[in-house]
Protein backbone atom coordinates (compact mmCIF):
# COMPACT_ATOMS: atom_id res chain seq x y z
CA UNK A 1 0.00 0.00 0.00
CA UNK A 2 1.22 3.49 -0.85
CA UNK A 3 -1.48 5.37 1.06
CA UNK A 4 -1.09 4.56 4.73
CA UNK A 5 -2.52 5.84 7.95
CA UNK A 6 -0.02 8.12 9.64
CA UNK A 7 1.37 6.75 12.90
CA UNK A 8 -0.90 3.68 13.13
CA UNK A 9 1.02 2.62 16.26
CA UNK A 10 -0.26 5.63 18.24
CA UNK A 11 3.19 6.72 19.39
CA UNK A 12 2.81 8.68 22.61
CA UNK A 13 5.00 11.44 21.21
CA UNK A 14 2.78 12.05 18.16
CA UNK A 15 -0.07 14.56 18.44
CA UNK A 16 -1.00 14.76 14.75
CA UNK A 17 -4.65 14.67 13.71
CA UNK A 18 -5.89 11.58 11.84
CA UNK A 19 -4.44 11.61 8.34
CA UNK A 20 -3.03 9.48 5.56
CA UNK A 21 0.58 9.64 4.41
CA UNK A 22 1.90 9.33 0.87
CA UNK A 23 5.48 9.39 -0.38
CA UNK A 24 5.59 9.45 -4.20
CA UNK A 25 9.34 8.84 -4.00
CA UNK A 26 11.46 6.50 -1.92
CA UNK A 27 14.46 8.27 -0.45
CA UNK A 28 15.43 11.92 -0.78
CA UNK A 29 18.15 13.61 -2.82
CA UNK A 30 18.50 16.56 -0.43
CA UNK A 31 20.84 14.51 1.80
CA UNK A 32 20.20 16.51 4.97
CA UNK A 33 22.69 15.31 7.57
CA UNK A 34 20.11 15.36 10.37
CA UNK A 35 17.68 13.06 8.51
CA UNK A 36 16.16 10.26 10.62
CA UNK A 37 14.68 8.26 7.73
CA UNK A 38 18.15 7.27 6.51
CA UNK A 39 18.42 5.09 9.61
CA UNK A 40 15.77 2.65 8.39
CA UNK A 41 15.45 3.05 4.61
CA UNK A 42 18.26 1.56 2.55
CA UNK A 43 20.12 3.94 0.22
CA UNK A 44 17.90 6.75 1.44
CA UNK A 45 19.86 9.54 -0.23
CA UNK A 46 19.37 7.84 -3.60
CA UNK A 47 15.93 9.09 -4.61
CA UNK A 48 13.76 6.84 -6.80
CA UNK A 49 10.13 6.87 -7.85
CA UNK A 50 7.59 4.41 -6.50
CA UNK A 51 6.77 1.76 -9.13
CA UNK A 52 3.26 1.93 -10.61
CA UNK A 53 2.47 4.79 -8.23
CA UNK A 54 -0.42 6.38 -10.09
CA UNK A 55 -2.02 3.05 -10.93
CA UNK A 56 -1.92 1.88 -7.32
CA UNK A 57 -2.95 5.28 -5.93
CA UNK A 58 -6.00 5.48 -8.18
CA UNK A 59 -7.14 2.15 -6.79
CA UNK A 60 -6.37 2.84 -3.14
CA UNK A 61 -7.94 6.28 -3.08
CA UNK A 62 -11.41 4.87 -3.67
CA UNK A 63 -11.29 3.36 -0.18
CA UNK A 64 -10.67 6.65 1.64
CA UNK A 65 -13.46 8.39 3.56
CA UNK A 66 -14.67 11.59 1.93
CA UNK A 67 -12.70 14.65 3.02
CA UNK A 68 -9.70 12.69 4.27
CA UNK A 69 -6.45 14.52 4.94
CA UNK A 70 -3.39 13.47 2.92
CA UNK A 71 0.11 14.42 4.08
CA UNK A 72 2.83 14.80 1.42
CA UNK A 73 5.38 13.75 2.66
CA UNK A 74 6.36 12.43 6.06
CA UNK A 75 9.44 10.41 5.10
CA UNK A 76 10.78 11.71 1.80
CA UNK A 77 10.22 15.05 0.05
CA UNK A 78 7.40 15.38 -2.52
CA UNK A 79 9.56 17.73 -4.61
CA UNK A 80 13.01 16.20 -5.21
CA UNK A 81 14.92 17.48 -8.26
CA UNK A 82 13.60 14.63 -10.45
CA UNK A 83 10.05 15.86 -9.85
CA UNK A 84 10.70 18.55 -12.46
CA UNK A 85 10.76 15.83 -15.12
CA UNK A 86 8.69 13.05 -13.54
CA UNK A 87 5.84 15.24 -12.18
CA UNK A 88 4.63 12.36 -9.99
CA UNK A 89 3.60 14.65 -7.15
CA UNK A 90 1.76 16.90 -9.58
CA UNK A 91 -0.14 13.88 -10.94
CA UNK A 92 -1.01 12.85 -7.37
CA UNK A 93 -2.37 16.33 -6.68
CA UNK A 94 -4.60 16.08 -9.74
CA UNK A 95 -6.04 12.84 -8.40
CA UNK A 96 -6.57 14.30 -4.92
CA UNK A 97 -8.26 17.37 -6.37
CA UNK A 98 -10.77 15.31 -8.30
CA UNK A 99 -11.62 13.37 -5.13
CA UNK A 100 -12.01 16.56 -3.03
CA UNK A 101 -9.40 15.46 -0.50
CA UNK A 102 -7.47 17.78 1.79
CA UNK A 103 -3.72 17.94 1.13
CA UNK A 104 -0.94 19.12 3.44
CA UNK A 105 2.42 19.51 1.72
CA UNK A 106 5.69 19.33 3.68
CA UNK A 107 8.74 20.19 1.59
CA UNK A 108 12.14 21.86 1.39
CA UNK A 109 11.81 22.71 -2.29
CA UNK A 110 10.67 25.72 -4.26
CA UNK A 111 9.50 23.36 -7.02
CA UNK A 112 6.16 23.39 -5.19
CA UNK A 113 5.44 26.77 -6.82
CA UNK A 114 5.05 25.01 -10.15
CA UNK A 115 1.82 23.52 -8.79
CA UNK A 116 0.21 26.74 -7.61
CA UNK A 117 -2.45 26.36 -10.30
CA UNK A 118 -3.59 23.10 -8.71
CA UNK A 119 -3.12 24.03 -5.06
CA UNK A 120 -5.13 27.25 -5.22
CA UNK A 121 -8.12 25.30 -6.51
CA UNK A 122 -8.17 22.57 -3.88
CA UNK A 123 -8.26 22.26 -0.09
CA UNK A 124 -4.55 22.55 0.58
CA UNK A 125 -1.81 24.10 2.68
CA UNK A 126 1.96 24.14 2.20
CA UNK A 127 4.52 23.98 4.99
CA UNK A 128 8.14 24.57 4.04
CA UNK A 129 11.07 23.60 6.23
CA UNK A 130 13.78 26.19 6.87
CA UNK A 131 16.36 24.94 9.34
CA UNK A 132 19.12 27.49 8.91
CA UNK A 133 20.27 30.50 6.94
CA UNK A 134 23.93 30.24 7.98
CA UNK A 135 24.71 26.54 7.60
CA UNK A 136 22.50 25.29 4.78
CA UNK A 137 25.44 23.96 2.74
CA UNK A 138 26.63 21.90 5.72
CA UNK A 139 23.25 20.73 7.01
CA UNK A 140 21.24 20.42 3.77
CA UNK A 141 23.85 20.14 1.00
CA UNK A 142 21.54 19.38 -1.96
CA UNK A 143 18.34 21.14 -0.93
CA UNK A 144 17.31 24.46 -2.51
CA UNK A 145 18.68 27.43 -0.60
CA UNK A 146 16.64 28.74 2.34
CA UNK A 147 16.17 32.02 0.46
CA UNK A 148 14.58 30.19 -2.47
CA UNK A 149 12.26 28.57 0.06
CA UNK A 150 11.36 31.94 1.55
CA UNK A 151 10.59 33.24 -1.94
CA UNK A 152 8.41 30.18 -2.49
CA UNK A 153 6.48 30.89 0.71
CA UNK A 154 5.89 34.45 -0.44
CA UNK A 155 4.67 33.36 -3.87
CA UNK A 156 2.33 30.76 -2.39
CA UNK A 157 0.96 33.20 0.17
CA UNK A 158 0.30 35.87 -2.45
CA UNK A 159 -1.74 33.29 -4.39
CA UNK A 160 -3.93 32.73 -1.36
CA UNK A 161 -2.50 29.32 -0.46
CA UNK A 162 -2.17 28.92 3.34
CA UNK A 163 1.46 28.53 4.36
CA UNK A 164 3.34 27.37 7.42
CA UNK A 165 6.98 27.15 8.42
CA UNK A 166 8.74 24.17 9.93
CA UNK A 167 11.74 25.41 11.91
CA UNK A 168 13.03 21.92 12.24
CA UNK A 169 15.19 20.51 13.68
CA UNK A 170 16.61 22.97 16.18
CA UNK A 171 20.18 21.89 16.91
CA UNK A 172 21.72 23.37 20.07
CA UNK A 173 24.78 25.60 19.48
CA UNK A 174 24.24 25.48 15.70
CA UNK A 175 20.96 27.03 14.56
CA UNK A 176 18.99 27.87 17.71
CA UNK A 177 20.20 31.49 17.64
CA UNK A 178 18.71 31.91 14.14
CA UNK A 179 15.13 31.59 15.35
CA UNK A 180 14.18 35.27 15.39
CA UNK A 181 15.63 36.02 11.94
CA UNK A 182 14.09 32.95 10.29
CA UNK A 183 10.67 33.47 11.87
CA UNK A 184 10.65 37.18 11.07
CA UNK A 185 11.46 36.50 7.42
CA UNK A 186 8.79 33.79 7.30
CA UNK A 187 6.24 36.19 8.77
CA UNK A 188 7.13 38.75 6.09
CA UNK A 189 6.65 36.04 3.46
CA UNK A 190 3.07 35.48 4.61
CA UNK A 191 3.44 32.50 6.94
CA UNK A 192 0.85 32.28 9.72
CA UNK A 193 1.91 29.12 11.57
CA UNK A 194 5.18 27.62 12.83
CA UNK A 195 5.96 24.02 13.80
CA UNK A 196 9.21 23.28 15.62
CA UNK A 197 11.11 20.29 16.91
CA UNK A 198 14.52 19.71 18.44
CA UNK A 199 17.21 17.51 16.89
CA UNK A 200 16.79 13.90 17.97
CA UNK A 201 19.81 12.08 16.56
CA UNK A 202 19.98 8.45 15.58
CA UNK A 203 23.26 6.61 15.09
CA UNK A 204 23.85 7.64 11.46
CA UNK A 205 22.70 11.26 11.77
CA UNK A 206 24.78 11.65 14.94
CA UNK A 207 27.86 10.47 13.05
CA UNK A 208 27.20 12.86 10.16
CA UNK A 209 26.70 15.82 12.48
CA UNK A 210 29.98 15.18 14.29
CA UNK A 211 31.84 14.88 10.99
CA UNK A 212 30.39 18.16 9.70
CA UNK A 213 30.79 20.15 12.94
CA UNK A 214 33.84 18.67 14.72
CA UNK A 215 34.37 21.84 16.77
CA UNK A 216 30.93 21.39 18.38
CA UNK A 217 31.44 17.74 19.37
CA UNK A 218 32.41 18.31 23.03
CA UNK A 219 29.31 20.36 23.88
CA UNK A 220 26.98 18.21 21.75
CA UNK A 221 28.24 15.04 23.42
CA UNK A 222 27.61 16.62 26.79
CA UNK A 223 24.06 17.63 25.82
CA UNK A 224 23.07 14.38 24.15
CA UNK A 225 25.31 11.52 25.29
CA UNK A 226 25.89 12.44 28.92
CA UNK A 227 22.75 14.39 29.77
CA UNK A 228 20.30 13.28 27.07
CA UNK A 229 17.64 10.58 27.18
CA UNK A 230 17.15 7.70 24.77
CA UNK A 231 13.61 7.23 23.45
CA UNK A 232 13.31 4.37 21.00
CA UNK A 233 16.05 4.73 18.41
CA UNK A 234 16.54 8.45 19.05
CA UNK A 235 18.32 10.52 21.68
CA UNK A 236 16.41 13.44 23.17
CA UNK A 237 17.85 16.43 24.95
CA UNK A 238 17.14 16.48 28.67
CA UNK A 239 13.65 17.84 29.37
CA UNK A 240 14.76 21.15 30.88
CA UNK A 241 16.99 22.01 27.92
CA UNK A 242 14.33 20.96 25.42
CA UNK A 243 11.64 23.02 27.12
CA UNK A 244 13.96 26.01 27.30
CA UNK A 245 14.52 25.91 23.53
CA UNK A 246 10.84 25.35 22.73
CA UNK A 247 9.72 28.10 25.10
CA UNK A 248 12.12 30.65 23.58
CA UNK A 249 10.88 29.99 20.04
CA UNK A 250 7.26 30.07 21.22
CA UNK A 251 7.78 33.53 22.69
CA UNK A 252 9.16 34.77 19.37
CA UNK A 253 6.11 33.37 17.57
CA UNK A 254 3.77 35.09 20.02
CA UNK A 255 5.58 38.38 19.49
CA UNK A 256 5.15 38.00 15.71
CA UNK A 257 1.50 36.93 15.98
CA UNK A 258 2.27 33.47 14.59
CA UNK A 259 0.53 30.35 15.85
CA UNK A 260 2.90 27.76 17.27
CA UNK A 261 3.17 24.02 17.75
CA UNK A 262 5.74 21.34 18.54
CA UNK A 263 6.41 18.04 16.78
CA UNK A 264 7.06 14.82 18.71
CA UNK A 265 8.16 16.67 21.83
CA UNK A 266 5.25 15.71 24.11
CA UNK A 267 4.92 19.39 24.90
CA UNK A 268 1.47 20.04 23.44
CA UNK A 269 0.72 22.41 26.33
CA UNK A 270 2.99 24.89 24.53
CA UNK A 271 0.88 24.77 21.36
CA UNK A 272 -1.29 27.72 20.38
CA UNK A 273 -2.82 26.16 17.24
CA UNK A 274 -5.58 23.66 16.49
CA UNK A 275 -3.14 21.18 14.93
CA UNK A 276 0.55 20.47 15.42
CA UNK A 277 1.29 19.84 11.73
CA UNK A 278 -0.33 22.92 10.22
CA UNK A 279 -3.29 21.04 8.75
CA UNK A 280 -5.65 23.48 10.50
CA UNK A 281 -4.60 25.98 7.84
CA UNK A 282 -6.60 24.06 5.26
CA UNK A 283 -10.11 25.37 4.72
CA UNK A 284 -12.46 23.30 6.85
CA UNK A 285 -9.62 22.07 9.07
CA UNK A 286 -8.50 18.49 9.68
CA UNK A 287 -10.95 15.80 10.78
CA UNK A 288 -11.07 15.76 14.56
CA UNK A 289 -11.73 12.03 14.89
CA UNK A 290 -10.80 8.99 12.78
CA UNK A 291 -13.33 7.38 10.43
CA UNK A 292 -15.63 4.91 12.16
CA UNK A 293 -14.01 1.56 12.85
CA UNK A 294 -10.45 2.73 12.12
CA UNK A 295 -7.58 3.65 14.41
CA UNK A 296 -5.85 7.01 14.35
Amino acid sequence: MYLQRFDPWKNELCSCPPKYSLNPYTGCAHACIYCYASSYIKDFFKCRQKPRLLEVLSREIRKLPKGSLISLCNTSDPYPPMERQKALTRDCLKIFGKESLKVLIITKSDIVCRDIDLLKNMASAVTITITTLKYSSQLEPYAPSPFKRLNALERLSKEGIPTGLRFDPIIPTINEDEAFEILSLAKSAGVSHVTVSTFKPRLDSWKRLKERFPERVPILEDLYIRRGKRRGNSIYLEDQKRESIISAVREICLSLNLTFSTCREKLSNYNTSKSCDGSHLIEGGPPMSPPSGEES
